[in-house]
C-alpha cells in the first residue's frame, strides 16, 4: 500500500510545473484556473489516467508521500462458551492414615443414568492443592444422578484436607466444580499404649499356681482395637488370645484397656510344647495406623504337687538351747545304750521344789525342705522315751511347739506331757502348719520347725530321738 502512494505521488509531481519558494502563498482569487491547468507540452501522460473534463484540479495542492491507506477492520472471531453443569462431592468426616482409600460421592445434578468424567484433587485449609490431580476417571450417574468412586488420602502434614473436583459430562462436554464441605484427618501416627504381664513363667497345668499368663493393655484417650497373638519360635502365630475394641475404664488412670489371657493351649485346643513363646501386641486406631509392641513368656508344664518328709533326729542333734536349774541336771547321754540321748534330772543337786532351781528345759530345732511356692500341711512331731532305767517313781515331761513372731517373743502352742512308758509318743500333730514353720518363705533361712522339752518338781525323763514327718510342694 506505501508502494503505490509513492508512486502516486511521483506522477503527480510529473504533471504540476514547479513553484518558487515565495510563490507557496494562496494564489490571488483573480488568477485564471485555466493557465494552472495547462499541460506540459513536454510531459508524458499516463495512458491509464482518465480526465474528468468536469475536474478543476487544485495548483497548489501536492501528494503526500507519507500517506497510507486506512486497512480495513477484520471482525473477531466468535467462540461459544462450554456449557455448566451443576456437580456436588462429598466424603465422611473422617480420620485416615496417607494412602489409605476413601469413599467419595459425586452428584452431577440433572444427569441421571449418564457418563462422566472426573479429575479429583486435595485441597489443604488453606485451599492449597496438595498433590498432583488425578488421573480422570470414569464414572456413569445412577438414576438419582449419583455416582461414587474411590480416592486415596493425601500425603502431606498431619491435618484436615477436602476434595476438589472437576466434571466432564461425556453427553455435552459440559464442566463443574465442587469442593466437599467435609475433610479428612490426615493421621499418620499410631497409637500410644503401655503393657505389662503378670508373668514371666506360667505352669498351666491347673494345678492352681500360676495357671494363667496374662497381658494388661492401657490405651490413651481415643479408642482403638487390639490384636493379641502368641507367636512360637518360628514367628508363626499359633493362638489370639485376644481382640476386639478396647475397653473405657472410667479411670483417667486407666483410661482404654484390655486384659487377655493365654492358658498355654493352641488354637485347636492342644497344650503347646513347652518352651518360650512370643506375645505380641497390635493397637490401630480409626485412621488405620497401628503400633506393634513384643514380650515373651516361658511356658512350663510342671505343677505342683505334695512330696512327704520324714526325719529322725536325736536328741543332742536337735539341741540349740538349755537351761539347767542349780539342783537339777541335763544327762548326756541318758542311757548308755542310747547313743545322743538326752536325760533330764530335776532336784539331783538339791532341793529346789518347783523354783527355777528345779527345772530343766531345752529348746531343739531341725530344718524342713523348701516348699516351693512356701506351703506346708500334715506336720507330725514326736519323741521317743520315758522312764529312766531304775527309776521306780512317776515322771513326766511337757513339750510345747513355738509359733514364731515377726516381733516379740515367740509364743507356745501344741502343748503335750508325757508319762512312764518308754515308746514313741506325739508331740504335734497339725494338717495346717504353715503357721509354725518359721522362716518358710526365706532365702536365707532353711524353714525350720522349733520345739521345747522341759520338766521340774523332782522329776525325770530320758529322751532318745525325735520325729518330724510333714508334707511340703514341690513343682515336678
Amino acid at each position: 500500500m506505501r508502494i503505490r502512494a509513492l508512486v502516486a505521488a511521483a506522477a503527480v509531481a510529473l504533471i504540476v510545473p514547479a513553484v518558487p519558494a515565495f510563490a507557496t502563498e494562496t494564489p490571488s482569487t483573480t488568477t485564471d484556473p485555466s493557465e494552472t491547468a495547462a499541460a506540459d507540452p513536454t510531459a508524458t501522460a499516463d495512458p491509464t489516467a482518465t480526465v474528468d473534463p468536469t475536474t478543476t484540479s487544485d495548483p497548489t495542492a501536492t501528494a503526500d508521500p507519507t500517506t497510507t491507506e486506512t486497512p480495513t477492520p477484520t471482525p473477531p472471531t466468535t467462540t461459544e462458551a462450554a456449557p455448566i453443569v451443576n456437580v456436588g462431592v462429598f466424603i465422611d468426616e473422617v480420620a485416615r492414615r496417607t494412602g489409605a482409600s476413601l469413599s467419595a460421592r459425586v452428584v452431577v445434578y440433572d444427569r441421571p443414568s449418564a457418563a462422566a468424567e472426573v479429575v479429583w484433587q486435595w485441597w489443604d485449609e488453606s485451599s492449597v492443592a496438595v498433590g498432583e490431580p488425578s488421573q480422570p476417571v470414569a464414572l456413569m450417574t445412577d438414576a438419582q444422578s449419583e455416582a461414587r468412586m474411590t480416592v486415596v488420602a493425601p500425603s502431606g502434614a498431619e491435618g484436615r484436607y477436602r476434595l476438589h473436583v472437576q466434571v466432564t459430562a461425556a453427553a455435552d462436554g459440559a464442566v463443574g466444580y465442587d469442593l466437599s464441605s467435609n475433610a479428612v484427618s490426615l493421621d499418620n501416627t499410631g497409637p500410644a499404649f503401655s503393657w505389662s504381664r503378670n508373668l514371666t513363667t506360667f505352669y498351666p497345668a491347673k494345678d492352681g499356681y500360676r495357671d494363667l499368663f496374662s497381658v494388661t493393655i492401657k490405651g490413651g484417650w481415643d479408642p482403638a482395637t487390639y490384636n493379641v497373638q502368641v507367636l512360637n519360635s518360628s514367628g508363626t502365630s499359633i493362638r489370639t488370645i485376644g481382640s476386639g475394641e478396647l475397653t473405657w475404664s472410667g479411670s483417667s488412670d486407666l483410661l482404654y484397656y484390655a486384659k487377655p489371657s493365654w492358658n498355654g493351649l493352641d488354637r485347636s485346643g492342644a497344650r503347646v510344647s513347652a518352651g518360650t513363646y512370643t506375645i505380641k501386641a497390635t493397637l490401630s486406631d480409626s485412621a488405620g495406623n497401628r503400633t506393634t509392641k513384643m514380650t515373651t513368656v516361658a511356658v512350663s508344664w510342671k505343677k505342683l504337687t505334695w512330696k512327704t518328709y520324714y526325719k529322725k533326729v536325736t536328741a543332742a542333734d536337735a539341741l540349740d538351747y538349755k537351761y539347767v536349774g542349780s539342783c537339777s541336771a541335763l544327762k548326756a547321754p541318758a542311757r548308755s545304750d542310747w547313743a545322743e540321748s538326752r536325760g533330764f534330772r530335776s532336784n539331783v543337786k538339791c532341793r529346789g521344789g518347783d523354783t527355777a532351781k528345779s527345772r530343766v528345759v531345752t529348746d531343739s530345732v531341725t530344718c524342713l525342705p523348701r516348699s516351693f511356692d512356701g506351703n506346708y500341711r500334715n506336720l507330725t512331731m514326736k519323741h521317743y522315751g520315758g522312764r529312766p532305767k531304775g527309776y521306780t517313781k512317776n515322771v513326766y515331761l511337757v513339750t510345747h511347739v513355738y509359733r514364731p513372731q515377726t516381733s516379740g517373743d515367740w509364743t507356745l502352742a501344741q502343748r503335750h506331757q508325757f508319762g512312764n512308758s518308754v515308746q514313741w509318743k506325739t508331740m504335734a500333730s497339725v494338717s495346717t502348719p504353715n503357721g509354725l514353720i518359721a522362716d518358710r518363705k526365706s532365702t536365707k533361712y532353711c524353714p525350720s520347725i522349733w520345739w521345747v522339752s522341759g520338766l521340774q518338781s523332782s522329776s525325770r525323763y530320758d529322751v532318745w530321738k525325735y520325729s518330724v514327718g510333714i508334707q511340703y510342694r514341690v513343682l515336678a
